[in-house]
Formats: structure tokens, sequence, C-alpha cells
């Protein structure tokens, strides 16, 4: 066990025993209405605020609701002398009475963070304490229980000096008015507060201890109305009665608005939780038939190769082995004729050649793994039936899938813009930023593609979807086409 816990539950166990002997002194007072009311209700306040209290400072150390909650509680068993029947230990008390009011405000101006944090919630937390720890000894030494209306069985007063009831009278009414000046500032704050505060979570947690605090304090306004009107049966006995049992209330509220906030938090954290399911639902569908995609596409190219190889230079080398197989047979009957059926070998050798070559462009050019992407893409671009301007400011090289994903986007575009845009020009721009690889290719086409429909675009966003990139297209109709892959650059 910590320092900390041991000390705070030493304060526990003194609270709980400094309180009986308290509720024993109001059960027993001679010059207190409603002894038995007022010594529950007081036991269930200073309790309450112990217990709470004591919690709030164990969980939250740093913070300083906690600590003011425990001194209202200790400060609410030292005001309870006031109904002794021992002219000290009575006179005590009456010093003390409004000093937990003092700290109920300071608590309520410092919530929830338990600092006064505006300059004005310092000024009126300071004219409280001022009204309850000041002005009590100056107004004690006019104080004569004898002659006053207010406690006639009360015991004498050790510190009488001048009995003067008008004295007294002025200085209870100025001490009034300034402590419903200040619970009018704290009231106003709390209002000020609820209206300004943006935050769900923040609403929820201190909506109980507004209601409950706002309440007793409005009580605790009325009993001070009734300390300068005239007094008349026991009715500001039974508000005060009332004004306890809220002001009870107000420990809880603070552990039922921590509740509350927990619950809100527990059921956003659910609902995000739904909503990131549904999203990640939806992401392994578009992974799952980005696959397939993928792998439809293999299939395809592969056939597209094999149908390339067949029409393309296949012909041409069976045509070739025709032609050897001519040029044998008339080596020796007619050499000349031999001779041309050679050279029409060697064209289509070369031929055959050349689309071999190309073949293997279109698979991986060989220009991207020796010397980079943007030499890859000059080559391409001079290959392209329209002019096409590269636009690169990026010469560090990238990891070679993340080129080649970046080299294929280009080709394809320009296949598009070839086949589709109806395009006099394109530009292809490069460049670096931020950990991505930025490819963009812009025309001044008919504009009007979408990736959606078409398998060229489709495929390419899943090959940029397989490096974590992203692909977009902004293509109005007739404003030409710009696609745009960001592609991560991991070494």
């Amino acid at each position: 066990m910590n320092p900390l816990r041991r000390a705070l539950l030493a304060l526990g166990a003194a609270g709980i025993v400094v309180g009986i002997p308290m509720t024993a002194v109001i059960a027993t007072s001679d010059h207190t209405n409603l002894r038995g009311l007022m010594a529950g209700l007081s036991l269930l306040v200073a309790w309450s605020f112990l217990g709470t209290g004591l919690y709030a400072w164990d969980r939250r150390p740093d913070n300083l609701t906690g600590p003011l909650m425990v001194a209202l509680a200790f400060s609410w068993v030292l005001a309870g002398l006031s109904a002794s029947n021992v002219p000290g230990l009575y006179i005590a008390g009456v010093l003390l009475n409004g000093l937990p009011f003092a700290i109920l405000t300071h608590l309520l101006f410092a919530f929830p963070s338990g600092r006064l944090e505006r300059r004005a919630d310092r000024v009126f937390v300071g004219l409280g304490y001022f009204v309850t720890t000041v002005m009590p000894p100056i107004g004690i030494v006019f104080f004569d229980p004898a002659v006053s209306d207010d406690c006639t069985e009360c015991p004498p007063n050790p510190l009488l000096v001048w009995s003067d009831q008008d004295v007294l009278d002025v200085l209870v009414a100025i001490q009034s008015a300034l402590a419903a000046v200040v619970l009018v500032a704290l009231i106003w704050h709390l209002v000020r507060r609820r209206r300004r505060s943006d935050d769900p979570t923040e609403r929820v947690r201190n909506a109980p201890v507004w209601w409950a605090g706002g309440a007793a304090l409005l009580l605790v306004l009325a009993v001070l109305a009734t300390n300068v009107a005239p007094e008349e049966g026991d009715f500001d006995d039974y508000l005060f009665a009332g004004a306890l049992a809220v002001l009870a209330t107000v420990p809880y509220a603070f552990l039922v608005g921590v509740l509350r906030s927990r619950l809100w938090e527990a059921g956003v954290v659910a609902d995000e939780n739904v909503r990131l399911d549904a999203e990640l639902q939806a992401r392994l569908d578009e992974l799952r038939e980005s696959r397939a995609r993928i792998v439809e596409a293999g299939y395809a190219e592969r056939r597209r190769v094999e149908r390339d190889l067949h029409d393309g230079a296949q012909q041409r080398l069976v045509a070739l082995a025709l032609q050897l197989q001519l040029v044998r047979s008339k080596l020796q009957s007619d050499p000349a004729e031999a001779t041309e059926l050679l050279d029409e070998a060697t064209h289509e050798l070369a031929g055959a050649t050349e689309e071999l070559r190309e073949l293997a462009r279109g698979i991986h050019p060989p220009v991207l793994t020796d010397r980079g992407l943007v030499a890859a893409l000059e080559a391409l671009a001079q290959r392209a039936p329209l002019p096409v301007t590269v636009e690169a400011n990026e010469t560090e090289r990238a990891p070679e899938a993340v080129e080649a994903a970046a080299y294929f986007v280009v080709s394809e575009a320009l296949t598009n813009v070839v086949r589709h845009a109806d395009a006099g020009q394109a530009v292809v721009r490069v460049a670096r930023r931020d950990g991505l690889l930025c490819i963009e290719i812009e025309d001044d086409g008919a504009g009007g593609a979408d990736v959606s429909n078409g398998s060229g675009l489709r495929g390419l966003a899943d090959r940029v979807g397989a490096l974590d990139g992203a692909l977009e297209v902004d293509s109005p109709a007739g404003g030409g086409t710009t696609v745009r892959a960001r592609l991560p650059v991991r070494h």
C-alpha cells in the first residue's frame, strides 16, 4: 500500500470517529430545532463528502476535487459545534459555520479540473472565504445571545466585547449580501459552463453536478434571505433541512457524473466499433474483389502474351524455318535465289526479334531496372503516338515494386488516352512528397472516364491498392482526364 492510500485511510477513520460526537452534540443541543433531523442530515453531509472525496483523491491525486471534498467534510464537522451547549465550543462552531459553504463554492467553481481557471472565479472564491472566515470574528464581539432574537437559549458568548444588536444586524446583512453575490456568481458560472460546453461527454459527466449544485445553492440563497427577514415559526429550519438534504446529494452527483461519462464513452466506443467493423468488412469485400480482379487480369495478360507470341513472333519464326528449308534446297541449284531468300529470312528474323523486344517491354522494360522510373517513362513517352511531356523532379530510386506499379499506371493511362480520349497531347508528372511517390497523367481529351467502368482503370486501382496506395481519376466530360496515383515508398 502506498503512503497516500495509508494517509487517506487514516483520514477516513478520523472522519468517521469525529462525525459520531458531532451527531451527539446536535442531537442533545438545547438551542437546535429539529434536533434529530438535523443530526442525521449533518452526519449524512459530512460522511458523503468524506467518502466521495477520499475516493476522488485516491483515483486522481493531481486533482484538487478530492482534497476539497475532504476539507468540506471536516469543516462541516467542526461547524456542528455551533449546536454545543458548552460556550467555548459553541462560539467556535459559530465562527466556522460558513466555512463549509465557502469550500463548496470553491469546489463548484473549480469543477471538474479542481483548479480555478479564470481570474473572476478566483475573485469570487476569495470573496467567499473572506465572508466566511474574516467577517464572523468581526461580528462575534457584538453578539450577545441573551438579547438575540435568533438564539435566546444559546450559551453565553465568551468573546463578547460590546453587546450591540444593531451593529450585529448590519454586519449580518452585509455578510449575507456578499454571500448572495458569491452564490449568484456561482450559479451563473454553472449556467455559462453548461451553455458553452460543446463536448457531449463533458455535458453528460457534469450535468448531475450542475443540477445538484445549482439546487443546493438556490436553497442556501433562500436560507440567507431568512437571515435578513423577520423569522416566524420553524420555516427557516425546515428550509435549512431541505438545503442539507440536497447538499448531501452533491458528492454523489460527482460519482454519478463520472459513471454517466463512462457509460456514454462506452456507448460511443461501441458505436465506433460497429462502424469500424462495417468499414473493415467493406474493405475485406473490396480486397476479395480486388484479388479476384488481379487473378483475372493475370490470366488475361498471360492469354495476351500467348496470343501475341502465336500471332506475331511465332508466325514469323515458322515462316523463317520454311524459308531456311527452301534456301537449303536452292543452294546447289540456284545460288542467286538462295541469296535472296536468305535476305528475306534475315528481315523476318529482325522483325521477330523486334516483336519479342516489344513484348518484353510490355512485361517489364529493361530500362526501368537499369536506369529507373524517370528514364523508363521518357522512353515510353518517345514511343507514344501523341506528344507526351515528362515532368519529373524525382531522381532517387524507389523500391522495384513501387517503380513497376508507377510505370504501368502511366503506361495504361497513356494507352487509354490513345484509344479513348481523342487527345492532342499528354503530360506525365512525377514527384516525391511526404514519403509518397506521386504520379499524375493529364491529357486534353474528351474526359468522361470512370474507374468503375472498364477493366483498365479498375486494374490500375487494384495494382496501386495492393501497395497501400491510392488512385484518383478526375475526368469531367469535355474537360480532359487527370489520373493521380500515390504510392508509399518504403525502403
